[in-house]
């Protein structure tokens, strides 16, 4: 896999943003399976749930895969609210993954990821920190 596909699958599988803040239904909303949104009702939209259904990326959605065939996620958002920097950040995050890696290939986590303390909030994802060990570095 590519760091870009890398990339992809991290802004799929860990999204910055889990949920956009409360939106609530302005009238009453019918979906397709006969339930009802009342008028009023707080509605949550979640890309971190939506970018792991498995009707989009099958059976193997909670699964971090770089290889995955269909890249398609909601990280930046979606139709006239697309995040008009994501290409910026792809470069970014693409660019230091690349270098730093090359600069020190023996780069690991110095604690199991079970450790890893998530930041608490309903919107952000992320980590407190995230220690590393980088091993010898090149040249």
């Amino acid at each position: 896999a590519s760091w870009a596909d890398v990339v992809e699958e991290t802004l799929r599988h860990e999204p910055a943003v889990k949920h956009l803040p409360l939106r609530y239904a302005v009238r009453d909303i019918p979906l397709p399976d006969g339930r009802l949104i009342p008028k009023g009702a707080p509605i949550l939209a979640s890309y971190a749930a939506a970018n792991r259904h498995p009707s989009w990326h099958g059976e193997s959605a909670d699964t971090f895969d770089a290889t995955r065939p269909v890249k398609d996620h909601l990280a930046f958002g979606h139709g006239i609210h697309f995040c008009l920097g994501a290409p910026l950040a792809r470069l970014e995050v693409g660019t230091v993954l690349r270098e730093l890696f090359e600069r020190f290939p023996e780069l690991e986590l110095a604690v199991p990821v079970a450790e890893l303390r998530p930041v608490p909030s309903l919107i952000s994802n992320g980590h407190r920190e995230v220690p590393v060990r980088l091993g010898r570095g090149r040249g």
